[in-house]
C-alpha cells in the first residue's frame, strides 16, 4: 500500500499485511466490532463509487468510514453524467473538486485503479477490479483465518497451513488476491476447479491443482470457496448443478466428514451450489465472521490512508 492508495495486494509486503491486520484487530471483539472507537476521520469525506453491483463490500466500507467519523457520499453511475458520455477521469476530477479525500472504487476494467491514481490527489481504494484484484477481500480473509488458526510465526503467520481455493478461479479477482496474500503469509496454496474454470493466465502457475474437492479436503486445513454464477452452469462449462456439487461443493455431508477443515467464502453464497445453508451455521464455517472482519480491515485501511500515524 502506498502512502496514498490501496490499488492491489502485489505492492504489499508481508510486513505491510501483518501491520494492517494488527490495526484491524484493535476494532474487533470476540463476538463482533468494538462499539466505540475514536472518530479519527472526523472532517474527512469518502465517496463510494461502485460501477458493479455490490452489497457486502459497499455497506462494509460505508460502515467502516462512518464508525471512524467520516462523511460518506454515494456515487451511482446509473443516472449520472457517465451515462451521458463523461469519462471516468472527468468524474474523478469533479468529485475531487468537491473536497473528497478518498474514493472507494469498484470497476470491471482491469488496470483502471492504477490508471486513475496517476491524476488525482484523492486516495483510491480498490473495492474490486475486473478479474484481477480485490485486495480488501484478501486481507479480511487472512484476518479471519489468523483469528481462528494458531499462529506459527510473526512474519509468516500462516506457515504450515494448507489452503485450497475451490470454484470459478478463472474469473475470480478474489482468488488472485487471496493467492498473493496467503503465499506472502507463509501458507501453502492449491487450487480446485473444473478444467473450464481453472486459471488460464500465468499468475497462478506452479500451484498444486486438485480436480475434485474430495481430494482437496484430504490435503487442506482451509477450504476457501468461491461463488459460481448460475449462468456459467452450461453444457460447455459445467454440465449441471448436480455434477458441480458432486465434484466441487462443500456439502453438509462433506463438511461433517471433515470437521477439522475451516471453511470460508467471500459471499454472496449460491446456496445449493457451492455449499449448503446448514454449512454456514457450523462451527468450522467462518463465513459470517468474515463480514465482521471486513468492516475492521476496511477501518484499518481508511485510517492508514487518511490519518496516518505521525513518524
Amino acid at each position: 500500500m502506498s502512502a496514498l492508495h490501496l490499488l492491489d495486494t502485489l505492492s504489499l509486503t508481508s510486513g505491510d499485511i501483518t501491520s494492517i491486520l494488527d490495526d484491524a484487530r484493535l476494532f474487533l471483539t470476540a463476538t463482533g466490532l468494538r462499539t466505540s472507537v475514536p472518530p479519527t476521520l472526523q472532517g474527512r469525506t469518502v465517496t463510494l463509487a461502485f460501477f458493479e453491483s455490490s452489497t457486502r463490500t459497499r455497506l462494509s466500507f460505508e460502515a467502516a468510514a462512518k464508525r471512524l467519523g467520516a462523511v460518506t457520499l454515494l456515487f451511482t453511475p446509473t443516472g449520472s453524467s457517465v451515462e451521458k458520455g463523461e469519462t471516468l477521469g472527468e468524474t474523478f476530477a469533479t468529485i475531487e473538486a468537491m473536497g473528497v479525500d478518498a474514493i472507494v472504487l469498484r470497476h470491471g476494467v482491469n488496470g483502471i485503479h492504477h490508471e486513475m491514481s496517476q491524476n488525482t490527489s484523492m486516495s483510491i481504494i480498490n473495492a474490486g477490479e475486473g478479474s484481477r484484484a480485490h485486495p480488501t477481500q484478501a486481507l479480511l480473509d487472512a484476518s479471519t483465518l489468523l483469528e481462528r488458526l494458531p499462529i506459527r510465526a510473526r512474519m509468516a503467520p500462516l506457515d504450515g497451513y494448507r489452503i485450497v481455493i475451490v470454484g470459478d478461479i478463472r474469473h475470480s479477482r478474489v482468488a488472485r488476491s487471496n493467492v498473493d496474500v496467503f503465499l506472502k503469509l507463509g501458507a501453502e496454496v492449491a487450487l480446485c476447479a473444473p478444467p473450464t474454470l481453472a486459471p488460464d493466465d500465468d499468475t497462478m502457475k506452479g500451484l498444486q491443482y486438485f480436480d475434485c474437492i474430495e481430494d482437496a479436503c484430504k490435503w487442506a486445513h482451509v477450504v476457501n470457496l468461491l461463488r459460481i454464477q448460475r449462468e456459467r452452469i452450461t453444457a460447455d462449462i459445467v454440465p449441471g448443478i448436480d455434477e458441480y456439487r458432486e465434484r466441487y461443493a462443500m456439502t453438509t455431508e462433506r463438511a461433517q466428514r471433515y470437521p477439522d477443515i475451516v471453511i470460508t467464502h467471500p459471499g454472496p453464497v449460491s446456496l445449493g451450489v457451492e455449499t449448503d445453508a446448514r454449512v454456514l451455521t457450523m462451527s468450522q464455517s467462518l463465513v459470517h465472521r468474515q463480514v465482521t472482519h471486513g468492516v475492521a480491515v476496511r477501518m484499518a485501511i481508511l485510517q492508514r490512508l487518511l490519518n496516518p500515524p505521525t513518524p
